[in-house]
């Protein structure tokens, strides 16, 4: 018998995917194992499922209003007693063996807070962890580097954990509309803890439908981590300039993908070129070219790539 692991599962209407995350869970060679379902919809739509796994789901949650990713992980967290605690969202699931075999890592290993595998991720294939989000990953957290760990991969010291409360929106000064996913999270336990990994792919993400970090909706999240950890980025400045040197680009680029001319485009390469520290020439060309729209850029981007391939 092992230290007890409690899954905290909030969903937000989605019935038709939720049983197969509470099944998987059931079908855990793991023991002791604590399902807690938090339902944030607001209005008991996720009732009958809880229901018909009343045998399974040891604390059916039901909230009085939707609050948000933040709040239903933390209100699991509050009601939870396992000494590991595992995160799954609603669409998601895990295979049989993927609590055993992070736990071991996290026995056998007193100073690290994470454990992680690898994921499927829906139609495209395998993913395993990288070599270097392990030990101090920090660095890789901060540069959004470190999938496949994710919350559905990792498994986490309850201990650390909390220490990582409250989460991104939850505080008392934070702004309430914040949704940073669980970047900031990782970041959070990189400063606390070590993390390593299973090399194995024991989690299915299923990832469809979700809006949260695609396109401009993407890039404004990115911009609310980096002035949520300001402190640490600022000790961090050179990761600080890659990332938006990077994501500035990517956005000018997703509105030329919308528009053939933009002068939101001009702007975001602008900045782009600003924050680039080893490729500055490059990017000043890429600006100059998003004068001319789309076309400008695509004749820009074989540019760049000559010169770098040069």
């Amino acid at each position: 018998m092992g230290r007890k692991i409690s899954v905290i599962i909030p969903t937000h209407y989605r019935n038709d995917l939720l049983p197969t995350a509470i099944e998987s869970v059931a079908r855990q060679d793991y023991e002791p194992v604590e399902l807690i379902v938090v339902d944030d919809s607001g209005e008991g739509y996720a009732e009958p499922v809880l229901a018909e796994y009343d045998e399974v789901i040891d604390k059916p949650i039901i909230k009085e209003e939707n609050e948000g990713w933040q709040a239903a992980y933390t209100t699991g967290i509050e009601q939870s007693t396992g000494e590991y605690i595992q995160f799954l969202d609603d669409d998601d699931y895990l295979y049989e063996t993927k609590l055993t075999k992070t736990a071991n890592v996290l026995d056998q290993n007193p100073e690290v807070g994470v454990s992680y595998c690898g994921v499927v991720r829906g139609d495209e294939g395998d993913f395993y962890p990288k070599q270097e989000v392990s030990g101090h990953f920090l660095e890789p957290a901060l540069r959004f580097q470190t999938f496949p760990m994710w919350t559905g991969s990792m498994l986490m010291e309850r201990e650390v954990l909390c220490d990582c409360l409250p989460m991104a929106g939850m505080g008392e000064e934070d702004d309430l509309d914040i949704e940073l996913g669980d970047t900031d999270l990782k970041i959070e336990l990189a400063k606390r803890t070590k993390a390593d990994y299973v090399d194995e792919c024991l989690t299915f993400y299923r990832q469809e439908g979700n809006k949260l970090w695609t396109g401009k909706r993407r890039f404004k999240k990115i911009l609310q981590n980096i002035r949520h950890q300001k402190d640490i980025y600022n000790q961090y400045p050179e990761i600080r300039r890659d990332l938006l040197a990077e994501w500035y680009e990517r956005q000018g680029r997703n509105w030329l993908d919308e528009q053939i001319w933009s002068a939101k485009a001009i702007q975001c390469f602008i900045k782009s070129a600003y924050y680039e520290r080893k490729q500055k020439f490059p990017r000043i060309i890429e600006t100059l070219a998003a004068i001319l729209g789309r076309p400008g850029v695509m004749s820009a981007v074989r540019v760049k790539r000559t010169l770098l391939d040069g």
